[in-house]
Order: structure tokens, then sequence, then C-alpha cells
């Protein structure tokens, strides 16, 4: 009898711990539950992408099998988290998001997804969640969030229509041999696409720990990105994290809370500073015909891409590695609406400024002409360097107007200038412009000019990507050569007599402007240096 009775009470405590609320294992706030379970908890989890084909197109609607699956020989794509005591879970490699191809373009491509979990010996501990009945009791979810308001609170909610998922996804895991990716379905390994063309969010994958059973009373599993209510409300999770996830391509249709341009155009200015923030425009003699080029592009947005009307195919600019030579890029950008009409202030007015930056990363970094590939060549601060000059009204100007900066505290990027710290590099300049839908600030604080957070990445508004092709072809330092030019006419016509140096910077300048002819390229060297150029003050300034 006593026996029995400390069983039932056993029982008893066992029924009252379960029937609490949902535990959250997150990365922030990690909970120790191991004397609850039979099973480890894990403290290293990494996840793989590795694109492929089935062997049928139809496959993936219809039960897909890993046999089924064939990669294609794209580099497989891994991210990797951690827990530790001061930091609970977060990436521990250089990769923390992953790209995909979208099923409009790409109907025969599909994903296999693997996530594999070791314990604190280094052991790799899948095969715990599959023992001891726990296959019954555990099973991942792939899910994504959406921000609503109820009842004056905004928060973030899990989507419940699979029609607004950016996504599919198809268990095919296998237990002692067998497929139960659809009777017993666990997620360490499964299919996925992504149905939406140019949608960037986050996937946060969960794994649950069911209370009793994952099954519903007629032993039917929930949908892989909606655990039923009363998983929610009496399991726990074993663990959860967030994995950002790109997808090419282009949306056709803008966000509705974003400005609606139908055209873009971006003037780009050599120029110097007059100060931290006071750009000015450089002027070089008129003979000059490369050095020192100012570009105006223009983009027309044809379903969903920013579409180049009759701009060079390359933009050719000098970067600046010394930054106290002030020697700079500006570029200044505008909208307009499918009528000409310019809309840029509505980024800004009415509010509207605290909800919208521009962000500018590179992509795509190849050295040219006389460069080489160095550990720089990334999208950071050690390759490039931008400053936002937004003023206050955005349409005029600190130097005429005495419009106050306001890029500092309030950045919109609607003018400002870069430092180009590496030369001789090819690279594609990515334009983005974000809405916020509460701030763009996190904790009173704008994100770096580079590098947007993965929840602004995943969770905001965006316009379309405008990509610049843009060639540093070399230093502001370069610009001087050390031959002689003052008797241009008695230089050597042979290439091989100049300085090594020299020929460098010769041959960069030919090679971004597609000129054929040495002494036309030196001419240029020559004007540079050697031509009148006045100091306009009326040209281009912030």
């Amino acid at each position: 009898m006593k026996i029995k009775r400390f069983n039932s009470i056993l029982l008893l405590i066992a029924g009252i711990l379960t029937s609490v609320g949902m535990a959250s294992c997150s990365p922030e706030k990690p909970e120790n539950e191991k004397k609850n379970k039979l099973h480890e908890d894990p403290v290293r989890a990494v996840f793989t992408l590795q694109e492929g084909t089935l062997s049928d197109n139809n496959k993936f609607d219809n039960s897909p099998r890993v046999a089924d699956f064939k990669a294609n020989g794209a580099t497989t794509q891994v991210i990797e988290w951690q827990t530790t005591p001061n930091e609970g879970w977060h990436v521990t490699r250089a990769n923390d998001r992953f790209k995909g191809k979208n099923s409009n373009d790409n109907p025969n491509v599909v994903y296999l997804l693997k996530m594999e979990y070791y314990n604190a010996a280094g052991k790799l501990m899948n095969d715990q969640f599959y023992t001891l009945g726990q296959d019954k009791i555990h099973q991942h979810f792939f899910s994504t969030y959406k921000q609503v308001t109820v009842g004056g609170s905004t928060g973030s909610v899990r989507v419940s229509n699979k029609a607004e998922l950016p996504y599919d996804y198809r268990y095919a895991d296998e237990l002692n041999g067998s497929f139960v990716g659809e009777t017993n379905p666990m997620g360490f390994q499964g299919f996925i696409r992504f149905v939406k063309p140019g949608k960037n969010f986050t996937l946060s994958v969960d794994l649950l720990h069911a209370a009793v059973s994952k099954f519903d009373e007629n032993n039917k599993p929930s949908p892989f990105y909606l655990p039923a209510k009363s998983l929610v409300s009496t399991g726990v999770w074993d663990i959860q994290v967030k994995l950002p996830i790109e997808v090419d391509g282009a949306s056709e249709e803008l966000p509705a809370d974003m400005i609606q341009p139908a055209k873009v155009r971006i003037d780009i200015y050599e120029g110097h500073l007059h100060g931290p923030l006071a750009f000015h425009q450089n002027t070089t003699p008129e003979q000059n015909k490369y050095m020192g080029r100012n570009y105006r592009l223009t983009y027309r947005l044809e379903k969903g891409r920013w579409v180049p009307e009759g701009n060079d195919p390359q933009i050719a600019l000098i970067g600046c590695e010394d930054e106290s030579w002030g020697r700079v890029s500006a570029f200044d950008i505008h909208y307009f609406d499918k009528n000409g009409k310019e809309i840029t202030g509505q980024i800004v007015e009415n509010g509207e400024d605290r909800h919208y930056q521009h962000f500018f990363q590179v992509s795509d970094i190849k050295p040219a002409y006389g460069g080489k590939a160095e550990a720089t060549d990334k999208n950071s601060t050690e390759f490039f360097k931008y400053l936002y000059c937004d003023t206050d009204p955005w349409n005029k100007t600190n130097h005429f107007d005495k419009a106050p900066f306001i890029g500092k505290k309030n950045p919109i990027g609607l003018k400002g200038y870069f430092y180009f710290k590496r030369s001789h590099k090819k690279f594609n300049m990515e334009i983005k412009l974000m809405r916020a839908r509460q701030s763009k600030m996190t904790d009173g604080q704008a994100s770096p000019f580079y590098a947007p957070t993965s929840r602004q990445t995943t969770e905001e508004s965006w316009l379309p990507t405008i990509s610049i092709p843009i060639n540093i072809y070399m230093d502001a330092s370069e610009k001087e050569l050390k031959t002689n030019l003052d008797d241009f006419d008695k230089l050597s016509k042979d290439e091989k007599t100049y300085p090594e140096s020299d020929r460098l910077a010769i041959r960069s300048l030919m090679e971004a402007f597609g000129i054929k002819d040495f002494t036309t390229a030196l001419a240029e060297f020559y004007w540079n240096l050697k031509g009148e150029s006045k100091h306009e003050t009326n040209n281009f300034w912030f």
C-alpha cells in the first residue's frame, strides 16, 4: 500500500509539472530541465541546407524520401548555434543565414534541411529523441511570425494560415530504416522550398517536447508550421532558434505601408570635405573626359525589379584609403511616381522619418585591374564607410540654406558619402530602403549603414534592392604619377619605360573606361595634374 501511495504521489507531481504553461528554452533564457526528461539537453546545434533536386518533380507533394534527393553540387550552407552560461543560445559561425532560390523561377530546386544536436561531451545525441518512446513526444515545427496589434499592444504571433507562408516543408524522417515522415514526423531531416520570390523572413525552428503525446485524439500530428493549442499550453521547447532566410528573385508587390515609387534617380559626385559632413563636388579641367567623372543613374521599377535606364554598365570611382585626405563619393537619391512627380518627401514627412532608413551593402567583390583578393573583401567597414548627411528639410542644403544635418541621430540615407577604402576592386553596391513598422531604432540606436539586424531584414518592409556595379579603379594617392609630365610631347611612347606603379595606375584607368590607347590614358593624368580647374562655389554641396 505504501508503494502504491508513493507511486500515486509521483504521478500527481508529474501531472502538476506537465500542466504548467509552456516554458521556453529560448536562446535568451535557457532553462535546465534535465531532471524532467529522458534525454539530455543539447548544447550545440548544427543546421545544414543542401540544394538539390528530387527524382520526380511531383515527388515533393508525394512523401519524398531522402533517397529521392540528389544534391546538385551547390555548397552546403551551415549555421551553428551553441549555448553558454553567459550568452545562452547564440550563433557561433560566420554564417548566420541561409540563402535560397525561389521555386517560381527554379521549379525543380528543393533543399534538404537537416539538424544535428550535440551534448556537453560533444557527442551527437539525435538518437536520444527516438529511443524510449521519445519519438512520440518530440516534433520540430518550422514557423514564421507576423506582427499584430490586439488590445492596444503590438507583438509577434505564429502565422496560422499556410497560404501566407513564404515556404513549404515536408518531413522526411526515418526510424529503424523505415520512413515515418507522415505518420511520426520528427523534423531532423526534411525538404523545404521557398515559394515567394524576393521574400526575406525568419524561420523559427522549434523542437517540441510534448507533455503526453504529440498526436491528437485521432492519432494525427500537427502540421509542420502550427503546433496544436494543447501542445503549446502543456509542452516545453527543447530548443528554439531563429534562422534568417534570404530568397532570391523579386516580389512584384510592394509592401502596402511603403512609398510606392516607379522610378529612382541616383546622382553620384566625386568630391572633398570642408568639414565632417560638408561635402563639396570636385571640379576638374574641362579636358578630362574620365577622371573625376560624375554620374546620374536612373532605374525604373518593373515587376519587382529595378531596371537601369541608359546607365553606364559600370560606375568607375576613385577610392581613398587614408580618410584624412577627405576624398569621397557622394550619393544623392530621389524617388518619383509613375507620372514623373517627385515623391522623395514621403520618406521624411508626417513623421515617416522615424520609420525609413537606407542601407548600403557590398557584394560579389572581385579584384579589378591590378588588384588581388584580400581578407577585407567583405561587407564591413574595413572595405568601405558611409556617413549619413541628411538635412532638415530633406531638400535643402546645409551650405546654402543652413539646414541642419540630422543624419547622425536620424539616419535616412537620401544623401551621404562613401570612403571606398580598398581600391582596384569590382563589386555590386546594393542600396536597400527599409520601412520599420514601429521605429527604425533599436534601444534608441539606428543600425549601422551596412548591417540591418536580422529582425529588420526579415520582419520589416523593404523596397526591391538597387544593385549598382562599381569599379574602384585606383586610390586617390595613385593620381600623382612618378613620371614627370611637364613636357608631354616628349614622353616615351613605350609603356615599358614607365615605372611599374605608373603603369598600374594608367592601365587601371584604361580598363575602367575602356580606353584603348596608352597615350590617351596618360593624357588624362596630365590634364588632371596640370590643367586649370576652378574651385567652383556653386556646384553640388550637402
